[in-house]
């Protein structure tokens, strides 16, 4: 049996372990260790939702993003487990909803390319290609190495959550090729498309859609999202509606995923106005 160990950052901004969380790291802990690091402060009692499914959580503000709460997990992990005795070490984040369907299947899949190192995700960018750091993988001849240590450990606060995907997302990918380390992926979804296409990678395979979709292009996705959730358990779907109910309002979410055709369509072109006015005011 192979053994597996997630390096799990969090942030939420009510120092909450939300339901989508408690989820998440339910349905991650069946297939292997989870070392969750939060980016916010949190009380004890919350943390202490997450007994039973990690092997070890701590919170605390640091603002160096999820590649931070990387580094704080996977150093506790060096320090107190034998990290040689895990065949897959994988990184993980909450920016997204889910696993919903067959996880397993997903990671035997990843699992089963040979490659040093995977992710559920790949942006076939023209200049820049990288696997997307929210959900990655990678076999010892990486995670046990000094220069992949370094550079976790190496991690620092950013200006902007821009120069931390250029730095660190894009960067590890870089990293990764320079040391001869073959990279594979599940899904390739090139531009925006894992934010705008949620419903299309959804019924793709891919078992997580991002958080952001309750709230981008003006609230336009709630006919894509309502259709997922219409496909997963009570169970998940429980989930999903009752952290986002409690991050953005009952009302909201209730509006959001009873969007019509035309309604979308409205919203849609309500968020290109916006955009085109700030456009122009620039």
């Amino acid at each position: 049996m192979m053994r597996r160990l997630f390096v799990f950052a969090a942030y939420d901004p009510h120092g909450v372990v939300g339901p989508s969380l408690l989820h998440q790291l339910g349905e991650l802990s069946r297939f292997g260790d989870i070392v969750l690091r939060m980016d916010n402060d949190c009380p004890a009692e919350e943390l202490g939702k997450t007994r039973g499914t990690v092997i070890h959580a701590g919170a605390g503000r640091h603002g160096e993003y999820d590649f931070g709460s990387y580094k704080r997990a996977f150093l506790w992990a060096g320090e107190h487990l034998d990290l040689g005795g895990y065949d897959f070490c994988y990184f993980v984040n909450d920016s997204v909803y889910g696993p919903f369907g067959d996880l397993g299947k997903a990671l035997e899949s990843m699992e089963a390319g040979g490659a040093g190192a995977f992710s559920l995700v790949y942006n076939p960018h023209r200049t820049t290609p990288h696997m997307q750091s929210w959900f990655m993988g990678f076999r010892p001849e990486v995670f046990m190495s000094d220069w992949f240590h370094d550079f976790i450990a190496g991690v620092t606060a950013q200006p902007t959550k821009e120069m931390v995907c250029i730095v660190y997302e894009t960067g590890l990918t870089s990293l990764l090729t320079s040391h001869g380390i073959a990279c594979s992926h599940l899904v390739s979804a090139g531009g925006k498309r894992i934010y705008n296409d949620v419903e299309r990678l959804f019924f793709a395979g891919l078992p997580f859609f991002k958080k952001s979709a309750f709230t981008r292009h003006n609230g336009s996705l709630g006919r894509q999202v309502r259709r997922i959730l219409d496909s997963v358990s009570p169970e998940a779907r429980d989930a999903v509606i009752r952290d986002a109910s409690r991050l953005l309002g009952d009302e909201y979410v209730i509006r959001f995923l009873s969007c019509s055709r035309l309604c979308a369509f409205t919203r849609y072109l309500g968020y290109l106005v916006s955009k085109l006015k700030r456009l122009t005011v620039r």
